[in-house]
């Protein structure tokens, strides 16, 4: 894994040189076994590499023999010696054995079709020099980040924001109100966006093409699905994601996922564990799983000074994320061990296994029994009566009476039970001046703007989740922290081949009676002991109120201070300093996350606006 920056331009750069090395300086952190840079009279490349394949010879930019072409590359590409056979009988020759150099060849005889034959994650930069060309190229799920800024002149791309905003022409980092908005509601950034106003994402499966200051964007063909039996496909996917030159662990929960992939790789890996969550045994409940899979399992306790550890964190996630400080560390309790961990991510997206999956179940068969023209008023009169009860605004009671209200408007219902809040109203009574002064999009129109098609509501939110949640809240909170210590973090459920295996079937097909993940248990009875099996899904996700009030209190009073909320004018203090009145219990979880993400606001314009 590796960190990747440069542009295009349409004239010369003075001091090129220095200002890709300021760029790579910026993601030293992503590759700390290696560095180069080269520069012409219209491109610059930054590398900075973790070398996980081919250590001693990977090293980038790297040059096809023919001279046509450099490329830097960000990934892992677990079909490569596959490809390079392939490319061999084609007449290719390799000088190396990294993937790099394989996926350098393929683009120069396929083009943007051949990136569809690539089995792994990656971004890449690739330039032309004799046609002036430059591409990007983001893969078709997302794992690996991809940042662009454009002006007339220049496209400037980086693996993270902060490596395009070391160049001096991309301008001083400014806060973007509207996706801050969108952010506060979503709870990770919205679509394409980020918050540095004129950088956004590269979207997953998508090639930039850059040619005198043109862009045109090109779509990668999805990967074709199997039809080998299912677990095999899962069994095939854990296996490709181990190859490796170097030492290769796993992050192993209480759940099924992990211990899925730990049991499937048919290696006693290294385990890695942390001790916090929603359940006080997760932790056991892991190092149970692993003495039954007869795996070691290091177990790390949250032990951290939150004031060192938190603007740590912003800086390298470039967003206020929630969720994001556990998987730091855990990645840190791997980082000694291991250069490569695997992880379940994506188990619950891609067999269904949240509880929004049942909710929304829940509602689509509800919405066949009491049509919307029934069921509408019932639920208007139960909001009502939930906020006339004396509960918290916008507590759990209301927003569930209200998403039963809404039945058939699916992108509300599904809002209102992910907890998005936008209203005018409540705009003015947690805002400060500079949001209430910005031009803020409505959340809603946005989600029903984004909102997919698909044949059932449950279908349309497994699409979305898979689209947006997971790729701008999981697996950039995996990439960013994983790549703070220095490890590279693989997902063998989110795999291209696996994944339209999987995705063929219906999201109800993978939940037979309503089970979440009740396909993936069924297949697994022949993998996993039955008492890992039939454990009730547990949470990795911090408890808010008890987090805010244990560890978060102390802090809060100085970075959510009626001072430094009046002088970063984002937020309103009277209704910070009511919400932080609340009695840290579940039923304020909702208030509770808002405070830690506004904590988390005030940092980020600390760190980026302010450079402090």
């Amino acid at each position: 894994m590796c960190g990747i920056a440069g542009w295009f331009a349409t004239g010369r750069r003075e001091g090129a040189a220095a200002i890709l090395e300021r760029m790579a300086d910026r993601l030293a952190h992503r590759g700390p076994d290696g560095r180069g840079v080269w520069s012409d009279a219209h491109a610059g490349l930054a590398h900075t590499r973790l070398a996980v394949i081919d250590p001693e010879g990977g090293a980038q930019p790297l040059w096809d023999a023919e001279g046509r072409a450099v490329i830097v590359f960000n990934g892992e590409i677990y079909n490569h010696e596959a490809l390079r056979r392939a490319l061999v009988r084609e007449g290719a020759s390799f000088r190396t054995r990294s993937d790099t150099e394989v996926v350098l060849q393929l683009f120069l005889r396929r083009g943007v079709e051949g990136l569809a034959r690539l089995r792994g994650m990656y971004a890449l930069a690739l330039w032309e020099p004799a046609a002036r060309r430059g591409w990007l190229a983001r893969d078709p799920l997302g794992i690996k980040p991809l940042f662009v800024q454009e002006a007339a002149d220049t496209l400037r791309f980086g693996s993270e924001a902060k490596a395009i905003l070391a160049d001096p022409g991309a301008g001083s980092p400014r806060l973007d109100e509207a996706a801050l908005h969108l952010l506060l509601n979503l709870r990770y950034p919205a679509g394409e966006t980020t918050l540095f106003r004129g950088i956004r994402q590269v979207p997953p499966g998508t090639v930039l093409e850059w040619r005198d200051g043109r862009v045109r964007r090109h779509a990668i063909p999805e990967a074709a699905a199997g039809d080998a039996p299912l677990m095999e496909a899962i069994r095939d996917s854990v296996q490709a994601h181990l190859v490796a030159d170097v030492a290769v662990g796993a992050y192993l929960s209480g759940g099924i996922d992990s211990a899925t992939v730990v049991a499937l790789s048919g290696r006693p890996l290294p385990t890695f564990t942390l001790d916090v969550g929603d359940d006080p045994r997760e932790a056991e409940h892991a190092a149970r799983t692993a003495e039954l899979l007869g795996v070691p399992n290091r177990r790390e306790a949250l032990r951290l000074d939150l004031a060192e550890e938190l603007p740590r964190l912003v800086w390298h996630l470039e967003a206020p994320k929630i969720n994001a400080l556990q998987s730091a560390l855990v990645a840190r309790c791997a980082a000694g061990a291991v250069k490569v961990a695997l992880s379940g991510l994506g188990g619950d997206e891609l067999f269904m296994g949240y509880r929004i999956h049942g909710l929304i179940a829940r509602a689509q068969a509800l919405a066949r029994l009491a049509p919307p023209p029934l069921a509408a008023p019932a639920g208007a009169i139960a909001a009502a009566a939930a906020r006339t009860l004396g509960r918290a605004e916008w507590s759990e009671p209301e927003r569930a009476a209200l998403a039963v209200a809404a039945l058939g408007d699916w992108p509300r219902v599904y809002g209102l039970l992910r907890n998005l809040w936008d209203d005018p109203r409540r705009r003015r009574r947690i805002y400060g001046p500079r949001m209430l002064d910005a031009e803020l999009p409505d959340a809603w129109r946005w989600l029903a703007a984004h909102w997919p098609e698909a044949p059932t509501p449950l279908a349309q939110t497994e699409r979305f989740e898979w689209r947006h949640k997971m790729v701008n809240d999981l697996l950039w909170n995996e990439d960013r922290v994983s790549m703070a210590c220095g490890i590279e973090v693989r997902v063998p459920f989110v795999d291209g081949p696996l994944a339209a295996r999987v995705r063929r079937l219906t999201p109800e097909a993978r939940m037979p009676r309503g089970r979440l993940k009740g396909l993936l248990r069924e297949e697994l009875r022949s993998v996993l002991p039955r008492e890992v099996l039939e454990r009730p899904k547990s949470g990795f996700q911090l408890d808010a109120p008890s987090f805010f009030a244990e560890r978060l209190a102390p802090l809060a009073r100085d970075w959510l201070s009626p001072e430094r909320i009046r002088r970063h004018g984002l937020f309103n203090p009277d209704w910070i300093a009511r919400t932080m009145r609340l009695p840290p219990q579940r039923r304020h979880r909702w208030h509770f996350f808002m405070l830690y993400l506004m904590l988390l606001t005030h940092l980020w314009i600390e760190v980026f606006e302010q450079g402090r």
